[in-house]
């Protein structure tokens, strides 16, 4: 335990050097620390109620979410009475006053058959619940006529979902790396709070939030693209049933099918790249493994035919399918700078937003107590610091208690360093989790210096005393903290914003402590051993 090879005393020392150089430009000012290597230019963030920052209130468009899943089951409806044996309808419409598909036989005598079959298509909302609540309730208005509306079990589910998407597809937006530590979480049934520490600019955030990035693929509709029906969609509006008219990117337009099951929400990965052939920037992009099922399947049927690639309404791309593209991925080809499909490729793997988003309140937010906090952490830590070293002094004497300090202060610098590498945000309860650090970083100190004084009280020589005691102490050492560790790992994935600034805080402090205690003051105290040999030992 006491022998350390040349390659681990290089290591160690390596690791502190590098942990005292990430930490450094937190004490530098801007001038020196802009002269730095890039890497080491960098330094705790701190949070919002440090620093300020952006504050934002915003509203999510539930309305348009419950249209469109009233348009979804109305294309549902059709594509299942269209496969149905001889089931035909004279209309399918949605009401949009009633919140209902209205639904309209041609035929009374397939009144049964069509009940029977609207029933089969509600499912249950949640098949993992025992609760019998259903998507949708049907209703028999005649022998021709149904209703069908979206059941208010279901109406809950669709907002719970749709608020949660859109708080997680904020987060892959705004703070793709999460170090930012920006607090996110619904107010009330249909907004969400969203404070970014340190964010200057709120326009920024608004152009990022205002994004949707709602890709899907649809096979043009061939039939339907003649001159005069071209001419109905523009002038009037008008398409064919089960289509849809969009926009083209240079110009003009094309009748697509509406219906899809190739959307941006199959995509795996994207990223921007050029083109193999032309050099030109384009988005490539790879599916999951059911939609390159499906992708192949859809490419495979229409060998010959165009497909649109449809992004926020317009048409980027309507290529020509020359083969069956089975392998799950390709690329996305249109008018696309280096630094546009670098965004666009950015915003594909956040998702889409399910609904739009309303900002009903922003502000920047000053740093309030602020400075007043840092100074009082700094005085909390300082107090923190000095009570623990004098501890340690009058416990294990002048020797072992400034090894102890010694370990203790290079903790806190590696806790800086740490902090600093990855970009982490510093809030009062991240400072609550140093200081808390403190206080815990001496347990391995206390459990080793406690084992090695009955070892020398036992007789054995100071070698001996110092090898065990370091050797039986690691194993309740290591237990103590992996349970904290695993407390704080818990802490941080379940938590948001301040929890989660209160679990990397403690985190990282776990992991430095132990290797302060357990790997530096060991070498330190072999160290010590070698030069002095001493004939007893003085703790």
């Amino acid at each position: 335990m006491l022998f350390f090879s040349k390659w681990k005393i290089t290591l160690i020392l390596g690791a502190l050097l590098l942990g005292f150089f990430f930490a450094l430009p937190n004490a530098l000012p801007s001038e020196t620390r802009a002269k730095m290597p890039g890497m080491f230019q960098r330094t705790i963030n701190l949070g919002l109620d440090l620093q300020g920052g952006a504050h934002m209130l915003l509203e999510v468009d539930l309305s348009s979410v419950l249209a469109q899943a009233l348009e979804n089951e109305k294309e549902t409806i059709r594509q299942e009475f269209r496969e149905a044996d001889r089931l035909r309808t004279e209309t399918i419409r949605v009401d949009n006053e009633s919140g209902a598909v209205i639904v309209r036989l041609r035929d009374a005598a397939d009144s049964e058959r069509a009940f029977a079959l609207l029933k089969e298509m509600s499912k249950p909302v949640d098949p993992q619940s025992l609760s019998q609540d259903k998507t949708t309730k049907v209703e028999k208005l005649s022998e021709k006529d149904f209703r069908v509306t979206i059941t208010e079990a279901n109406i809950a589910d669709i907002q719970k979902r749709t608020i949660s998407q859109s708080m997680n597809v904020l987060r892959r937006r705004i703070d793709p790396q999460g170090t930012t530590e920006m607090t996110i979480a619904p107010e009330g049934d249909d907004r969400i709070l969203l404070q970014i520490p340190g964010a200057k600019n709120v326009d920024d955030i608004k152009s990022v939030i205002n994004k949707t990035a709602n890709l899907s693929f649809h096979m043009v509709d061939k039939a339907s693209n003649s001159e005069a029906a071209m001419r109905l969609a523009i002038e009037k509006g008008t398409v064919p049933p089960g289509t849809i008219y969009y926009p083209e990117e240079q110009g003009g337009g094309l009748i697509v099918e509406k219906r899809t099951k190739v959307t941006g929400e199959c995509l795996k990965t994207s990223s921007e790249g050029l083109h193999p052939e032309g050099n030109y920037p384009i988005v490539n992009f790879t599916f999951n493994i059911r939609c390159a099922r499906l992708f192949g399947e859809l490419t495979s049927k229409n060998i010959g035919q165009r497909f649109a690639v449809v992004l926020d309404g317009t048409i980027i791309t309507a290529p020509r399918i020359n083969g069956a593209i089975t392998g799950g991925s390709g690329f996305i080809e249109g008018s696309f700078t280096l630094e546009s499909a670098r965004e666009l490729s950015l915003l594909l793997n956040a998702g889409a937003l399910p609904a739009k988003l309303i900002i009903v309140e922003e502000r920047t937010v000053g740093p309030g107590l602020g400075q007043d906090s840092i100074n009082a952490g700094k005085i909390a830590s300082l107090i923190g610091l000095v009570g623990v070293g004098l501890f340690m002094w009058l416990s294990y004497g002048l020797r072992f208690g400034t090894i102890a300090n010694i370990a203790l202060t290079t903790n806190i610098v590696l806790i800086a360093g740490a902090l600093s590498l990855l970009g982490s945000t510093l809030t009062l309860p991240g400072i609550a989790g140093i200081i808390l650090t403190i206080g815990m970083a001496v347990d391995a100190n206390v459990l080793i210096f406690e084992r090695i004084r009955e070892e020398a009280h036992l007789g054995r020589p100071p070698v001996n005393a110092i090898e065990t005691g370091y050797r039986r102490s690691l194993a309740p050492i290591l237990d103590a903290n992996i349970t904290t560790l695993i407390a704080a790992v818990t802490l941080y994935f379940v938590g948001s914003g301040p929890v989660r600034g209160f679990a990397v805080t403690l985190a990282i402090g776990i992991v430095m402590s132990v290797f302060t205690a357990v790997v530096v003051a060991r070498l330190i105290t072999a160290t010590w051993l070698r030069r002095k040999r001493p004939k007893s030992l003085p703790i």
